[in-house]
């Protein structure tokens, strides 16, 4: 009993000579008594106003706290008269005793409503720069000691504002517990990320544990969870987000970072990964890695209130995947060991950007396949027979190659485009300089197989293009009938083009095609013409006999097919033409204009001996047949050369009066 009687005794003394402190605090510190002094030592330390045009108070309970609002800090000139920054309220919990000797220990900070504005002028420099006052700074001698944190209890703030030129945060709320080194200090806040003009705001909160070492120069955050809402437009369902990271280390002493796992997940996209730094302050080298699992892209692109272009196939674009690592530093960016889906289509291999200030890059990819056509925009609905449907020209891309420095190789298991299937596609790019050179460009395709090199040279005022090309044992009805919706011509052989072209335009660039081509096929056919049919309508004309009835068969077939074109200006010069059987030779000469599409030729065809039919003036076995071929490419003509047709007829004619003539002198 007596020692319960003595510790009330103590207690009661306690309470009672706290009460008298708080009594003596109130009764004989006026806080006001500081506000010119903190208006002067602001004034003095950043150069700008501060207005206190409220009083300062202080309470004693429940706890003792400073509390003043509203309040201002200006703007440096030039910036305007709205205030730099700006509170309604704030509270400043302060430790006792060390206010009894008039220093002034923070402990719990409130502030609600700061409106903090940054702005930059026309000349590029923020109004936050510049803190340090008027006239010459001192310099201060350059020390290396432990930096350690003030004593605070807590911090928080609400309803405030922060923007910066057309980018606000608003209805910021924080509440951050003690700091103190070493240990966890938990923060979480909530706000309004928004736009101007006025767009549909970004929601955000977060949580995390704060772990502070200054001494050591040491950071840690744990238990990081930043989640929110994204509405893409006014109307639109929002879409949830969400980053979380178990552990981030920072150590500045060994210029150290660590993010070992991270996972951000928008919609339905979801990504995880990992990160790691060095030199993170002199000279920052980040490396890491990423997954994103497989998503629909379309329902990902729905979410965010946006539309893919429409694609010939609706089902393409609704698988994405994608993994890999990366690394940043020296000036560059890598990502290696990709391996990405897209649709049915899996692509591997390395890409990089080897110098941010010049964009410049570097990659090696590999993709087994692609139906690039599946991509393409719809098909329009075709025109009606009647109706005369002119191409428009298609313009290079105006400066494209301006800046652009890219070298890599690119392969290719299988891909379709236009129509063309090609396989062990190979494409090496070097840009340069306004200089695009596509070498090599090597695939199989139709049964052969096909190299290329093609330089586009923007350097000039007008682009020039150069084509060398070669085909090996392609099979030319299948190519011809993808690529040109043509089965005018069939066979196997090859084909060898040496083009150059200047124009920016594809108009200009077949107006301005020159160069040489050939073709070396066997074992085809040509398709809308019968040569024999027309040698025969030929002879019968020759021999005073009946034209043959019907149209023909509109085939010729050949054991080889052969024909070379000088080009110039879009029209293809030959002089070689050859197509041959093994009782029919037709040689010729004539022109095409690869613009205009129109044909004119002038051929020969002899018949060989054996010939079915052939016998005709003179009982001889063979004959040669003039021809023409005109009209255009799409619908050719062919016809027998009547003039030629009449004048063979009269020298034959003349020949064989001759001939009798002779005979009856001699007998």
């Amino acid at each position: 009993m007596r020692a319960l009687k003595v510790f009330g005794i103590v207690l009661g003394g306690i309470l009672s000579a706290i009460i008298l402190l708080l009594l003596a605090v109130r009764l004989l510190v006026n806080p006001n008594d500081y506000k010119s002094r903190i208006e002067r030592m602001v004034k003095g330390s950043t150069g700008r106003e501060l207005a206190l045009p409220g009083a300062i108070k202080l309470s004693v309970f429940p706890w003792i706290a400073l509390e003043l609002g509203p309040a201002s800090l200006g703007n440096p000139p030039g910036f305007g008269d709205q205030p730099f920054a700006a509170v309604q309220h704030a509270s400043v919990r302060v430790k006792l005793l060390p206010l009894l000797r008039k220093e002034l220990e923070i402990g719990r900070v409130e502030i609600d409503g700061l409106d903090l504005r940054l702005i930059r002028d026309t000349r590029g420099k923020g109004n936050w720069e510049g803190f340090g006052g008027h006239g010459t700074a001192t310099p201060q001698p350059n020390t290396s000691g432990p930096i350690s944190l003030p004593e605070l209890a807590g911090l928080v703030i609400k309803n405030s504002r922060l923007g910066y030129q057309d980018l606000a945060v608003e209805h910021v709320n924080l509440e951050m517990g003690q700091l103190s080194a070493a240990h966890p200090v938990p923060l979480k806040f909530t706000l309004d990320l928004i736009r101007h003009p006025p767009a549909v705001p970004l929601t955000l909160a977060g949580r995390l544990e704060l772990t502070l070492n200054p001494e050591k120069k040491q950071y840690q955050v744990s238990t990081l969870q930043f989640d929110g809402t994204l509405t893409p437009k006014a109307g639109a369902a929002p879409v949830s987000w969400r980053f979380t990271a178990p552990q981030l280390s920072l150590n500045l002493g060994a210029q150290t970072l660590s993010a070992e796992n991270f996972s951000a997940q928008l919609g339905s996209a979801h990504l995880t990964g990992g990160i790691q730094g060095t030199k993170v302050v002199d000279a920052p080298s980040l490396t890491g890695r990423f997954k994103l699992d497989p998503l629909g892209l379309r329902e990902l692109v729905g979410q965010l209130g946006m539309a893919l272009p429409q694609t010939r196939d609706p089902k393409v674009l609704s698988k994405l995947a994608a993994s890999g690592e990366f690394a940043y530093g020296g000036n560059a960016a890598r990502a290696t060991k990709l391996d990405m889906q897209l649709d049915d289509s899996h692509l591997q291999g390395s890409l990089a950007v080897t110098d941010l200030d010049t964009k410049a890059m570097s990659f090696d990819l590999e993709l087994d396949r692609i139906n690039l056509d599946r991509y393409m925009s719809p098909e329009k609905a075709a025109p009606k027979p009647e109706t005369k449907v002119t191409a428009k020209p298609v313009a290079l891309p105006a400066d494209a190659l301006k800046g652009l420095e890219v070298n890599g190789t690119a392969t290719i298991g299988s891909a379709q485009i236009i129509g063309v299937t090609l396989t062990r596609v190979r494409v090496g790019v070097d840009i340069k300089g306004s200089v695009m050179h596509l070498a090599p460009l090597q695939a199989q395709l139709y049964g052969g197989t096909y190299s290329g090199d093609i330089t586009l040279d923007e350097r000039a005022k007008i682009p020039a293009l150069r084509l060398e090309q070669r085909m090996s044992g392609i099979d030319v009805e299948p190519l011809l009938n993808d690529f040109a919706k043509t089965r005018r011509l069939s066979g196997r052989g090859n084909v060898t083009t040496h083009l150059a072209a200047e124009g920016a335009t594809s108009d200009t660039l077949m107006k301005s095609l020159s160069g040489h081509v050939a073709a070396d096929l066997t074992n085809g056919a040509v398709e809308g013409l019968d040569l024999w049919f027309e040698i025969s309508r030929a002879l019968s004309l020759i021999q005073k006999q009946t034209l043959p009835a019907g149209t023909g068969s509109g085939r010729t077939k050949f054991d080889a097919f052969k024909a070379s074109a000088d080009l110039n200006n879009g029209v293809a010069s030959t002089k070689d033409l050859i197509i041959a059987s093994q009782n029919l030779r037709v040689t010729g000469q004539g022109t095409s204009n690869l613009v205009t599409e129109a044909i004119d030729y002038q051929l020969k065809a002899s018949l060989l001996k054996g010939a079915v039919g052939t016998s005709f003036v003179g009982g001889k076995t063979f004959a040669d047949i003039p021809l023409t071929l005109t009209g255009t490419m799409t619908n050719p003509k062919v016809r027998p050369d009547l003039e030629s047709v009449v004048k063979a007829r009269v020298q034959q004619q003349l020949q064989q009066t001759l001939q009798d003539k002779l005979k009856g002198l001699i007998h």
